[in-house]
């Protein structure tokens, strides 16, 4: 798959889709975010991991035309986990960058997922809905539509009133992000409001956004599918997850993480990355995994809740995560590698949350992603940033 995206016939007219990695074609066009060649080299209980990958954060769909009302024939299918019903964000349209309007997912159908990820169905409600964005300008303009990042989306056929053709690729330099449900960002309403659609805005960037809830364990296939794809620049953001799930200790995170970028760099020798460890997770970052949630009144709250004894034991707590993602990090930028370390406590640390308070005690909220978006753009990419915009070219 070419990061500058791929064109997509349809009877209304051809359209380009950017920000995926590969495509679904049972029903319409449905982009997807891990290779499907690498699917059978999920886990066994990996039906979460699916999902996630076919949620279409950073994904849109640009096209060319004079018409001043355009409709998507669409299928969007909800995501729910065991009693977690997931969100269902919105489809946003631009005008030549400029944001025009955005209109609420329908929802087709939810895919249910039981907490064990053994197994999933979808309840179906309807076989299609029409996403609609009219009172465009007069005259020739690239639309771009972000879809909602939170949802499954298959699209059927595009119409207009004028024809439409698919834009000429992008020039700006492509940035692939990995991280987990905080660079997913389902919960900011809108599809541009996830920090690293945020951060690519401001950094004038190409994004593809690799973040996945729940999902950033340093799987192979994730490394491999990112280095098979041209970027001029990547990211990692990793800790939370691995944690959360207790999934790795003091003893396999660091080389873990030696290997995924290893793999990474059969593919980009010479990239810049950027390594970042996870944001403060408030009350829960000295304590190790697994994670757990308690049901209040007004919403939920996640947390840690392992045994701090275990850490004596080798547990891996998210501070100690840091500690651990630095060390890799200068051992290989030492080494001559270009490879760079951010802190996540700089994006979110202990001095923001009184400001920034975490709803659920572990994600951010609509105001904090654009704030560690746009921390992110200066810290990685400013003027005086780990990888500076410029050094990038166009």
């Amino acid at each position: 798959m070419t990061p500058r995206g791929e064109v997509v016939a349809l009877d209304g007219g051809r359209v380009r889709i950017v920000g995926h990695l590969d495509t679904l074609r049972d029903r319409g066009i449905r982009p997807v975010r891990i290779p499907v060649a690498a699917w059978p080299h999920f886990p066994p209980a990996g039906e979460n991991l699916r999902a996630v990958s076919m949620q279409a954060s950073g994904v849109r769909i640009a096209l060319v035309t004079a018409a001043t009302r355009v409709e998507l024939d669409v299928v969007c299918t909800r995501f729910q986990v065991q009693d977690f019903l997931g969100a269902r964000n919105a489809f946003v349209a631009e005008i030549d960058g400029k944001p025009h309007a955005h209109v609420e997912s329908p929802v087709n159908g939810i895919l249910h997922v039981p907490l064990s990820a053994d197994a999933q169905r979808t309840e179906e409600f309807s076989p299609s809905s029409v996403v609609v964005f009219d009172d465009l300008p007069k005259g020739e303009k690239t639309v771009t539509v972000w879809l909602p990042q939170g949802m499954i989306v298959d699209l059927l056929d595009v119409r207009a009133n004028r024809p439409i053709e698919a834009p000429e690729p992008s020039t700006r330099p492509v940035w692939v992000h990995h991280g987990s449900s905080i660079s997913h960002g389902v919960e900011t309403p809108l599809p541009t409001g996830t920090w690293p659609v945020v951060a690519a805005r401001t950094a004038d960037l190409d994004v593809i956004n690799l973040g996945f809830g729940g999902q950033c364990m340093l799987d192979p296939f994730v490394a491999d599918a990112i280095a098979a794809t041209p970027a001029d620049v990547i990211s990692l953001k990793v800790g939370v997850n691995i944690v959360g799930a207790r999934s790795m200790d003091q003893r396999t995170f660091a080389p873990a993480l030696h290997g995924f970028l290893d793999r990474v760099r059969r593919g980009h020798p010479e990239t810049p990355i950027v390594v970042a460890s996870s944001i403060l997770w408030p009350e829960s970052d000295e304590r190790p995994g697994p994670s757990d949630v308690e049901f209040l009144d007004d919403g939920i709250r996640c947390f840690t809740a392992g045994d701090p004894a275990d850490i004596a034991k080798g547990a891996l707590t998210l501070a100690e995560s840091r500690r651990h993602i630095a060390g890799v990090v200068r051992t290989r930028a030492t080494a001559g590698e270009a490879i760079h370390y951010l802190d996540g406590l700089a994006l979110y640390g202990p001095d923001d949350v009184a400001r920034f308070p975490l709803p659920d005690g572990l994600h951010p909220d609509e105001a904090l992603y654009r704030e560690m978006g746009a921390r992110f753009a200066a810290l990685a990419f400013g003027p005086d940033g780990l990888v500076p915009r410029e050094s990038l070219g166009d």
